[in-house]
């Protein structure tokens, strides 16, 4: 259910523009339908960098938060969460960020090992702390991780001291929207645990799994791996495997894309070479799709109009819908078809709660940081960061 105009408007009111919103309930819901697919057996992690103002929501559904960044780490502290809902993950582990991060986890948190040298800053480090570290090791993908080959070495080694093999993290990308590429990993993943039985004689008691399901952001694209009807049939190569260990799906995209509202105000229109162009006061640092490419797919969107409109409501006009930014990269819409509209409406982006927060180019132009609101249906509007400046980020030291 999309949140009602009159509370945008409402938040507008509040907080000004550009702002995004994010609906807690709706981001729930989403936990709930892929609860009920899979069941208690099957865990549901959620990965922050998807959303990091969704981390302390997400506390209420989820049974461990992915922590992909030594920053990252630092808001869970920061907002108290315990070790033993995270999982330490990344590409990069630093032995000085490592310290900090085992000094608060200690043994209570999971983490991922990408490389050896990884391996050895987390056994030493366990070592110091006098503890055993409950370690996923994780199968490569590109720069992620470690090859088949690594993984059997080292438990084969004397590299395991102060090290408890949890089991196998395994993620090879995002927006995945055919199932047959999740079948033939699933497969991939149960010959592998036969084969590290098979060598080392150490069974894999979980698995963290990336699903990367894909989700449709615009106009004429339909859910794809995510309906029920293809989780049920995922959920089949799950319990298909010979290996009959733990199973954790870590989720962010296909939790939280929908739950999210990006506003920003019309502040310029005008007629150049007989086309119209709508100049918004946000931009493409500040909301991005994944798929799209200077404006061409029209998400799915509408305007809060707050002027009268001059020409019949029937008559329909092409705009293109720019941000502020200086340069002809930014186009939100190349063509978007409306009733005539006006400097002071609002042009609402939906299906924004995943990544769109900050994976725009947020300090190019040293435009404002957007204000950030939660909502729920209890008509709680919840502001948790305001509209913020960032031209203090590009002032040289004098």
């Amino acid at each position: 259910m999309r949140i009602q105009d009159e509370t945008l408007q409402k938040s507008i009111e509040n907080y000004g523009t550009p702002q995004y919103v994010f609906d807690v309930d709706a981001f729930y819901e989403r936990y709930d339908r892929f609860k009920q697919v899979f069941g208690g057996e099957v865990a549901i992690n959620y990965c922050m960098k998807t959303n990091p103002f969704l981390t302390a929501a997400s506390l209420e559904k989820t049974d461990r938060i992915e922590v992909c960044s030594y920053g990252e780490f630092l808001i869970c502290a920061e907002l108290g969460i315990q070790p033993e809902r995270l999982l330490i993950s990344g590409v990069l582990k630093k032995r000085e960020d490592m310290r900090v991060i085992m000094d608060y986890c200690k043994d209570r948190a999971i983490y991922t090992v990408e490389s050896e040298s990884q391996l050895k800053i987390i056994r030493e480090l366990a070592e110091e702390y006098g503890i055993i570290a409950k370690v996923y090791f994780r199968l490569n993908c590109a720069q992620f991780g470690m090859d088949q080959e690594t993984i059997i070495a080292i438990l084969n080694s004397d590299m395991m001291k102060n090290i408890d093999f949890y089991g196998i993290h395994y993620f090879t990308g995002t927006q995945k929207h055919k199932l047959s590429k999740h079948a033939k990993e699933i497969q991939k993943l149960d010959k592998f645990f036969q084969k590290i039985f098979e060598e080392t004689g150490r069974k894999v008691c979980n698995l963290e799994y990336g699903t990367g399901f894909g989700v449709p952001y615009f106009e004429g694209q339909d859910e794809t791996v995510t309906t029920e009807e293809e989780l049920l049939e995922f959920k089949k190569y799950l319990e298909a495997m010979t290996w009959n260990g733990k199973i954790s799906l870590e989720m962010g995209r296909a939790l939280a894309y929908n739950c999210g509202y990006y506003i920003t105000e019309i502040r310029d229109m005008k007629v150049s070479d007989g086309r119209n162009y709508v100049i918004v006061d946000g931009g493409i640092h500040q909301i991005h799709y994944d798929g799209q490419l200077r404006g061409m797919y029209v998400p799915h969107m509408h305007v809060i109009k707050k002027s009268k409109h001059t020409k019949a409501d029937t008559e329909q006009i092409h705009y293109a819908i720019h941000g502020s930014l200086c340069t002809t990269n930014d186009v939100l819409v190349g063509d978007y078809v409306s009733s005539e509209l006006h400097k002071g409406d609002y042009v609402i982006f939906e299906n924004v709660g995943a990544y769109s927060v900050y994976e725009g180019m947020s300090l190019f132009l040293s435009h404002e940081l957007p204000a950030v609101v939660l909502y729920s249906r209890d008509g709680v509007l919840e502001l948790v960061r305001r509209l913020f400046e960032t031209y203090h980020f590009n002032t040289p030291l004098l």
